[in-house]
């Protein structure tokens, strides 16, 4: 807490936190918690923590399912700033019991949702369902921003609609907090917004996911950042969390099928498979199945849902649309991917004036199209692009994908950077004279399955801790990377 604003938390004279105002309990052990059984008691925790009592270190439980019946709801807590805002710093236990049927309509420039602003607060099995949000600068439905908090267990099921927001199913902004094992199914349409994901809006300041899935529709037009799991993250890490959302955008800047943009971070054993649409004719956007921009670090992570960009600015990918000082390895992408300018069925640009961006163990099975004869495109990657003292390095990967007449074999010609024991699958291609712009190994769909030719590439099938192994039956025969599940494609 902020030295400056703790006298706000002193607790006034006139509010009465006597147990008599819940449901019985004295909040000071989980075993007294303050009881929640009715929408009055749960009205006298949004007042108190709106009038300045925090809370902090009290127990809540809610009994049993609380119907709102329609009303409109005063957030726990809210944000507005950082010198006028209201914390809850409880520790709320849901009890899996569903609060729904609530809307927020008028929250102005504070932060909206169930919980409107949490810190140093626990939030665990809280479930909030038929809720509609309309408004508010950063919304959840679980907890418009949460600070220093840990959200657990928890559900949302409703509808988001805001402009000029952060905004999230779950919540809108994470800071140092902890999300695990919470899910979202949320229509979410945002206009004008900053940022805005399935489950989170923004995740920044060491925040941590785990175990989460994100659901449902999500719909915006000039926003920054969108992604089917979080809009944009930043020095944070996301451990086995999943996206299914489908995402539209118009004239939006960085968007994914799981994150929109991903700076300093890590993504591990993540999947991404709704599919993504981005039209953006005036500006400059970064499409990919998994995510939009990335200069952090993704392994094991998939990228199933088709990519269909319109415009010649940008970039667009099967995993990534742009790739700057990036670490990938062992992951793949099987969604088709349709777009002009830079267009690659793994990423659409890789580049890096610093250092060096390595993508390594990894494939596509993805098949890529586009129109444009112009267009920077390959089957692999559309554009490499060495700045400077940096470099561009991909090694042991492939593209096995179908190809239109327009997209080179791997890369495109103009791509500079390293390609290291590489290959890319000739009789995909449409255009039987096309070839690689920069002579990468091309190989037939028979030599695919013979894995003498990897491993005289330098390719590893034998070691335990190695990446590549072979699976007999699946056909068409090919490297499979150890740990994610086999996709099964058409000849």
């Amino acid at each position: 807490m902020n030295e400056f604003t703790y006298e706000k938390w002193i607790i006034p004279q006139d509010v009465d936190t006597k147990p008599a105002n819940f449901g019985g309990g004295d909040g000071k052990l989980f075993s007294s918690a303050y009881r929640i059984s009715s929408r009055s008691q749960m009205l006298k925790l949004a007042e108190d923590v709106n009038n300045g009592v925090s809370y902090r270190g009290f127990y809540f439980i809610i009994d049993c399912d609380i119907d709102m019946e329609g009303m409109e709801w005063i957030p726990i807590g809210y944000c507005a700033g950082p010198n006028e805002k209201r914390e809850f710093s409880g520790i709320f236990f849901g009890g899996g019991h569903v609060v729904s049927n609530f809307r927020i309509t008028n929250q102005g420039n504070r932060s909206a949702g169930f919980f409107g602003y949490t810190e140093y607060a626990v939030l665990q099995s809280v479930y909030v369902k038929e809720f509609e949000i309309n408004g508010g600068t950063t919304v959840g439905g679980v907890v418009g921003h949460s600070e220093t908090s840990t959200i657990t267990g928890c559900y949302a099921e409703g509808k988001i609609e805001s402009e000029s927001a952060n905004a999230g199913g779950i919540v809108g902004i994470a800071s140092n907090s902890r999300v695990e094992n919470s899910v979202s199914f949320v229509v979410l349409n945002v206009n004008q917004g900053s940022v805005a994901g399935g489950l989170c809006g923004l995740a920044h300041n060491s925040s941590h996911f785990a175990n989460c899935e994100s659901q449902g529709n999500i719909g915006a037009k000039n926003t920054a950042s969108v992604g089917g799991f979080v809009g944009s993250v930043k020095d944070c890490t996301m451990e086995n969390c999943h996206a299914k959302s489908k995402v539209i955008c118009l004239e939006c800047g960085n968007t994914g099928g799981f994150g929109g943009s991903g700076r300093n971070c890590r993504f591990d054993l993540c999947t991404a498979s709704g599919n993504i649409r981005v039209a953006s004719e005036e500006i400059t956007s970064a499409a990919g199945g998994f995510i939009g921009f990335t200069n952090g670090m993704a392994t094991r992570c998939i990228a199933s849902g088709n990519v269909l960009k319109e415009g010649d600015y940008g970039a667009a990918g099967g995993f990534a649309g742009d790739v700057s000082r990036a670490s990938i390895f062992w992951c793949y992408s099987c969604g088709n991917v349709v777009s002009e300018g830079r267009v690659g069925g793994f990423a659409g640009m890789a580049h890096c004036s610093e250092g060096v961006t390595r993508i390594e163990n990894c494939y596509t099975l993805s098949e890529v199209a586009s129109d444009d004869k112009m267009s920077q495109a390959g089957g692999f990657i559309g554009e490499m692009k060495r700045i400077g003292e940096g470099n561009v390095i991909i090694i042991a990967c492939y593209s096995f994908g179908r190809l239109s007449l327009n997209v080179n074999g791997f890369t495109h010609q103009l791509s500079t950077g390293s390609i290291l024991d590489s290959v890319w699958r000739k009789d995909a291609s449409l255009n039987e004279y096309i070839n690689d712009g920069r002579e990468v190994t091309e190989l037939s769909t028979d030599q695919f399955g013979d894995p003498n030719i990897f491993i005289k590439m330098g390719w590893n099938f034998v070691d335990e801790d190695n990446a590549w192994y072979y699976v007999d039956g699946v056909t068409p025969k090919r490297p499979h990377l150890k740990g994610l599940p086999i996709m099964a494609i058409p000849l």
